[in-house]
């Protein structure tokens, strides 16, 4: 929220109680990625692969709900 009201000039009462959160957060994810800061830390992998999905979608699923 300070760097919210630091970069854009706008008074705390305005960022706390009228500014919507999704655009809050979004405002403040653009502002720390200006001043060099990493919101989200880079990983080699995805959490979630495909092969943890796979489970899901296998061919040997039976759609019959009374079997």
């Amino acid at each position: 929220m300070f760097l919210l009201a630091k970069t854009t000039g706008w008074p705390e009462q305005f960022l706390l109680w009228e500014l919507p959160l999704t655009r809050a957060l979004a405002y403040q994810h653009a502002a720390m990625r200006s001043e060099g800061v990493w919101t989200v830390s880079p990983s080699d992998q995805p959490a979630i692969t495909t092969i943890h999905l796979s489970g899901f979608f296998s061919e040997d699923f039976d759609t019959d709900p009374k079997a």
